[in-house]
């Protein structure tokens, strides 16, 4: 689909598509010239000119032109092209490492869509796909990262109608291959940032902006390939960012190239080389020094930081210690200027900071030390509550929990990981909310452990060891990739609903092992759901009895109860799945409403279909 302009300015738009950026910018600068230009034309003459000078690499000179198109637009109120500039201007800053200067400008765009209806549908389709494009990375930035993924696949799908802008298309790519990365999902993460890679070569190998998101997705590709245990295919891929983001000064390279030095140091530290993280520590100085940067350069200070820890000598470890609380309070000054998005190397340095106290817990079995720790930790979730994070707020929150299980409080813990699984789940980390499920379950089935550990006094190594403390800040680290246990259906025993008082309303068993009357059953939960309501401000969603797990999902006055054994994960969708459908249907909820009044018990016999719709969710796989 064509936007309509000047035959003139279509033989450019389809050279600039081709990649011939050079020839492109002739045509245009010779169009330029023309005196018989309506207004439409010198608008697309100036979109297309700027659009080519950001891919060669000139986003100063190509802004100057965005500012002009912008002004004569907002002065002649034309919404159309008003979003066009909006979204040239959004170009160039991105290049030179200050997208977040055009929030404003993209909030505007949300407001100009609104005001025109009467233009064209497909002219408006096509300022909504560059609406969402430039929304989609703001959410990323922010690290909310369903609406990002959400919002650049809306993007992608109208763009790929269009013959306007190809070059948007691996640059979608390129960013959902981030998106999927740090959700965790590695093998989408790989899928969409070969491909973005691909249309690059193929299309724009002269283009600036696609070799730098080219080396954006190297160094993507080697955090999936470290996290996947391949160390070598990770190096080399770092290695080759940072000759890529090298040749260039602006701030964003130098963000990149130190981004991808510290990965790579992290990785030496991690595999016990400090002499190869000393290496490429030396190497970034140099680096710095070369482009005249201070050596208080985040990355460089976090780098230096981490290389410091690792030394068994008790002045270089508290220089670390030093350096990263430095890093931490830092950022309490930059957040103050920062109105959205949160600096990654700040969010690390807290991370670290944890880390080394832990490793000093465990060397020391000092409960004392806790107490630094858990200011951190709140610190984290804070802030990834203020700029909306949802995957930090779901790992502080799976660290707090782990944390308080060092201390035997099993309450709080089993909270916090209910509240990250919830977490995860709404936001769609679904690989991430699996093995916080999973880490639930087996701190239901090791209470008896951490009974023992409790009375025995147990050394903390024991305590971080039964925890899994390690694997956790691995994770949270991105040390490890998030692991993909089996899913496995359990085994369905016994589905209750509970009204009021521990009234049982409805009892539907799915074999004959369960032995107790339901009635006693029922009061038995009701009596947890009371304890666990009174003692939390979120009760707990799940109990272990035995071989068995019973999950608790209260809806209004009513208590969901499904008893079963095996894994949880599944369980628990199928609990959701069900309670969301019974409080769609207005007859279901009148009629438990009905029975609660009477504290009469539902009768399978008496309403068929439910039997129907409960072997749909439960039984059938």
């Amino acid at each position: 689909m064509k936007i309509s302009m000047h035959k003139e300015l279509e033989r450019g738009l389809n050279l600039f598509n081709e990649g011939k950026l050079e020839e492109a910018l002739q045509l245009i600068i010779k169009f330029e010239d023309l005196e018989d230009q309506i207004k439409d034309d010198k608008h697309y003459c100036r979109l297309l000119k700027g659009l080519i000078l950001i891919h060669m690499g000139k986003p100063q000179e190509s802004i100057k032109i965005a500012e002009q198109d912008y002004e004569e637009n907002r002065n002649q109120n034309i919404s159309l092209f008003l979003i066009d500039s909006i979204f040239l201007k959004f170009g160039n800053q991105f290049m030179l490492a200050r997208g977040f200067k055009t929030w404003e400008d993209v909030v505007l765009c949300e407001k100009l869509l609104k005001s025109v209806s009467e233009e064209p549908p497909f002219e408006v389709e096509l300022r909504e796909g560059f609406y969402y494009y430039m929304r989609g990375y703001f959410y990323f930035w922010e690290r909310n990262l369903d609406k990002a993924m959400e919002y650049q696949k809306r993007a992608l799908v109208i763009l790929e109608k269009y013959d306007f802008d190809k070059t948007l298309i691996p640059s979608i790519l390129n960013l959902l291959g981030h998106i999927y990365a740090n959700k965790g999902e590695l093998e989408n993460a790989l899928k969409y940032h070969m491909q973005s890679i691909e249309y690059y070569q193929t299309r724009f190998s002269n283009s600036i902006v696609g070799k730098l998101l080219i080396a954006s997705s190297d160094y993507s590709l080697g955090d999936i390939s470290y996290q996947q245990g391949n160390l070598e295919t990770a190096l080399a891929y770092h290695e080759k960012s940072i000759k890529s983001w090298e040749q260039y000064t602006h701030s964003m390279a130098v963000y990149w190239v130190g981004i991808n030095y510290d990965s790579m140091i992290r990785a030496f530290l991690y595999k016990n080389s400090p002499e190869e993280a000393q290496k490429y520590l030396d190497r970034f100085y140099q680096f710095l020094k070369k482009k005249k940067i201070s050596k208080n350069f985040s990355w460089y200070k976090l780098s230096k930081a981490r290389t410091l820890r690792s030394s068994s000598r008790v002045r270089e470890r508290a220089e670390a210690e030093k350096s990263l609380k430095e890093l931490v309070d830092e950022h309490e000054g930059v957040k103050s200027t920062v109105t959205r998005g949160i600096p990654e190397e700040f969010t690390l340095a807290l991370i670290e900071l944890c880390d080394f106290y832990l490793e000093e817990l465990r060397l020391t079995n000092d409960l004392k030390i806790i107490d630094d720790i858990r200011p951190l930790i709140i610190r984290l979730l804070k802030e990834s509550e203020r700029i909306n994070s949802y995957i930090l707020q779901a790992q502080a929150h799976l660290l707090y929990g782990k944390i308080s299980l060092l201390q035997i409080n099993m309450g709080d813990a089993r909270r916090h990981l209910t509240q990250a699984q919830q977490i995860a789940e709404e936001h769609g980390f679904q690989l991430l909310a699996r093995e916080i499920s999973t880490e639930h379950d087996k701190l239901l089935e090791r209470l008896n452990k951490w009974e023992e550990l409790d009375k025995s006094n147990a050394p903390m190594s024991e305590r971080m060891a039964l925890a899994s403390l390690e694997e956790s800040l691995d994770l949270i680290q991105r040390r490890r990739a998030i692991k993909t246990p089996e899913l496995v259906n359990e085994d369905p025993i016994l589905l209750l609903i509970i009204g009021e008082g521990g009234i049982l309303l409805f009892s539907h068993p799915f074999s004959d092992e369960m032995k107790v009357e339901d009635e006693i059953f029922g009061s038995f939960l009701s009596a947890i759901k009371s304890f666990s309501d009174e003692v939390f401000s979120e009760g707990l969603d799940r109990a272990k009895f035995g071989q068995y797990t019973v999950l608790i999902k209260n809806i209004a006055d009513f208590s969901f109860c499904y008893l079963f054994k095996g894994q949880t994960y599944l369980a628990q969708k199928k609990i959701v799945n069900f309670t969301e459908n019974f409080q769609k249907n207005t007859s279901m909820m009148q009629t438990l409403n009905k029975y609660n009044q009477t504290s009469q018990v539902i009768e399978v016999k008496d309403f068929p279909f439910l039997e129907g719709f409960i072997n749909e969710i439960f039984i059938n796989k």
